[in-house]
């Protein structure tokens, strides 16, 4: 005796059943009033997280600073370039008493590349966090996002 009876599929009304396609990532809208510069490197920024099918709509201010910081930086290798150009290429300048030092935008060049480099993961604007997050959305296993926090815990308890 069969007890599955038989199944046939009707084609109509079949396209309704589709898996529907991924929602059009839309970027937000710029948090604060930029100048042309930076409204360009906002503007490639979001493009680019967009191409990428990146989520990216609560990031504003995240952008925002890294835009910012992004345009310091630029502005300041430029007046670095521009020192140095004027120089003989020398970055060194000579204090009052005579010792010589690196120019200060020096420091603030390298400053700006560390602060920009702290902000740049949180908006997947590097390859591994960008990789991290597309592993993820490909269903890779996510591990445990406070292990080593719940670790660090436990171990400093007492017994």
């Amino acid at each position: 005796m069969n007890s599955n009876p038989p199944i046939t599929v009707a084609p109509a009304g079949s396209e309704a059943a589709q898996a529907p396609a991924k929602a059009e990532v839309v970027s937000p809208d710029c948090p604060i009033k930029f100048s042309e510069p930076e409204q360009q490197v906002w503007d490639y920024i979001c493009d680019q997280l967009r191409k990428a099918n990146l989520l990216h709509l609560t990031a504003g201010i995240a952008i925002s600073v890294i835009v910012k910081k992004y345009r310091r930086w630029l502005t300041a290798i430029e007046a670095l370039d521009e020192y140095m150009d004027a120089n003989g290429g020398s970055f060194q300048v000579k204090t009052p008493n005579g010792y010589q030092q690196p120019h200060q935008l020096v420091h603030y060049v390298d400053k700006q590349e560390k602060e920009l480099l702290k902000w740049l993961p949180s908006c997947c604007l590097t390859i591994p966090t960008f990789a991290k997050v597309k592993a993820l959305e490909n269903g890779q296993e996510q591990g445990d996002l406070f292990l080593d926090e719940i670790r660090s815990f436990m171990q400093g308890r007492p017994s």
